[in-house]
C-alpha cells in the first residue's frame, strides 16, 4: 500500500489549524496552567519578610 501522499491528504484536510496558529501545540495550554499554578504554590508558601526565609 503506498502511503507517500498519506500526510499530503488525509491529515491536512483533517486537522484544522489556522495559518497564523501553526507554531501552537495542544500541550501550550497545559504548560502555562502547569506554570501558573507552580507560580501560585510558590507564592502561597514563601513567607513575605525576608527574614522570615531561614
Amino acid at each position: 500500500m503506498d502511503k507517500s501522499h498519506y500526510f499530503d491528504h488525509v491529515c491536512n484536510d483533517t486537522i484544522p489549524t489556522q495559518p497564523d496558529e501553526e507554531d501552537v501545540t495542544a500541550l501550550d495550554m497545559v504548560s502555562e496552567a502547569v506554570e501558573e499554578i507552580m507560580d501560585n504554590v510558590k507564592n502561597a508558601f514563601t513567607p513575605k519578610d525576608p527574614d522570615e526565609r531561614d
